[in-house]
Order: C-alpha cells, then sequence, then structure tokens
C-alpha cells in the first residue's frame, strides 16, 4: 500500500519564527516529519512525497537516499499551491489502488492510523474547542460521514478531519470547483464520492494528534512528546 505524505507548501505561519520546512524543525529529538512518519502503519511498504513551494529541495535534500525506514520514496511537484485535493491529485499517475494520504507535518498517534487502514474508505478524526479552523465533519450512528466541510463560519460539529485518510482511486478523478479560498478542498471531493458514487467513508477517531501550524504548538508539542 503506498502512502501519499504532502511536504509542500510555504509554511507562512511558522515562518514569522523558524527559516526552512517546518517538517523539518526538530521535535523531541527528531525532526517534525519522522514523527508522522514513523506512525504509518507495517501495510505501507512504498512513499509518494508531493513537494512544492520554497523548502523542496531542502526536503528532497534531507532525504536524498530516496528512503525512510527501507521504503522507498518518488518525489512528486505540485506546481501551484491550490489546496490539499489537489497536493494529493497531483501524484495521481503513481497512485495504485487503495492509497494512504496524510499531511507531513502533524503528529499523529499510532492506533487511529493503524485503525484508519482496516476500512476501504476512511478519514482519521479528533474533537477539538476550536473545530472552526479546520475541515469539520459530521458521522451518523454507524460512523459513517454524511458531511464534511472546510472551515465553517458557524458551529456544525466539533470533530475535526486530521489530516490522515485512506481512499482509492476515485478520489483522483473526481473534479470538484475551487471553494471561495481558491483551493480545492478534500471536504468537497469527500461529499462527491458519497453523493455521486454512493461511497461510504469510515469515520476513524484517533487516539493522539498534534496539529503543528505555528510557534506556540511546537513548543506545546516539545512538552508532550519529552514528557
Amino acid at each position: 500500500m503506498q502512502a501519499v505524505v504532502l511536504v509542500a507548501g510555504k509554511g507562512t505561519r511558522m515562518a514569522k519564527d523558524y527559516d526552512g520546512p517546518k517538517h523539518l524543525l526538530p521535535i523531541a529529538g527528531k525532526p517534525l516529519i519522522e514523527h508522522a512518519l514513523d506512525q504509518l502503519p507495517d501495510e505501507i511498504g512504498e512513499l509518494i512525497f508531493v513537494v512544492g513551494g520554497p523548502h523542496e529541495q531542502a526536503i528532497r535534500d534531507y532525504f536524498r537516499d530516496n528512503e525512510y525506514s527501507g521504503k522507498p520514496i518518488t518525489f512528486v511537484v505540485q506546481e501551484e499551491q491550490l489546496g490539499l485535493a489537489h497536493a494529493f491529485k497531483s501524484a495521481k499517475n503513481l497512485i495504485k489502488g487503495r492509497w494512504l494520504g496524510m499531511v507531513g507535518d502533524d503528529v499523529f498517534g499510532p492506533r487511529g492510523m493503524q485503525e484508519l487502514v482496516k476500512h476501504d474508505l476512511a478519514v482519521l478524526a479528533s474533537r477539538v474547542e476550536h473545530p472552526e479552523t479546520f475541515g469539520v465533519l459530521v458521522a451518523d450512528n454507524d460512523g459513517y460521514l454524511v458531511r464534511a466541510m472546510e472551515k465553517p463560519p458557524e458551529f456544525v460539529s466539533d470533530l475535526v478531519w486530521n489530516g490522515a485518510m485512506v481512499m482509492d482511486e476515485r478520489f483522483l478523478e473526481l473534479d470538484v470547483p475551487p471553494s471561495d479560498r481558491g483551493e480545492y478542498e478534500t471536504p468537497d471531493v469527500w461529499m462527491k464520492l458519497i453523493e455521486e458514487d454512493d461511497a461510504k467513508i469510515r469515520v476513524v477517531e484517533a487516539d493522539f494528534w498534534l496539529p503543528i501550524n505555528d510557534k506556540e504548538q511546537l513548543e506545546e508539542a516539545e512538552k508532550v512528546l519529552t514528557k
């Protein structure tokens, strides 16, 4: 099974305090991205890194051996920064069958990631106090996704997407219009899958998750992971 790992982008908020890609900032003795990669389930045998933006070369240089923990790495470039769905689709020509997609700059727990790959289609989620800054999810009584939206202005649910999912090739084939932000949003693709293809997408609640978007979250992660 392949994992598509997003390591493109500018890291605008983190750039206020640190130089270089936030994926390589150290937390508890190793770069942030290694914390994410180390939680990948055993089913993952190949890595596809989606790179791009001002820090592309730094990522390529760090992984110059084109492998991590014995898993080969293939690089693909997201030519424009047009949202996460667009980034995942940059790997379309390399993906075969079911695949795991994840952002490379958050810290995940192992049990949630392991549960994720047990389902044909699934998204990883957590409950948070301020869901308005994330992709918000609503699940039915059986734990399947029924509604998803990116950064809704009004409260819908405290359940949000963690940035990890298991999808198949249908995700890559569907076209959605850009949002008001001018980006192609992952929740819009899920909803189209459900509405047009009658897809059943399982919502898996994570055992652990630390989003890392700014200096404060980085420092908090350092405290949590060095206890």
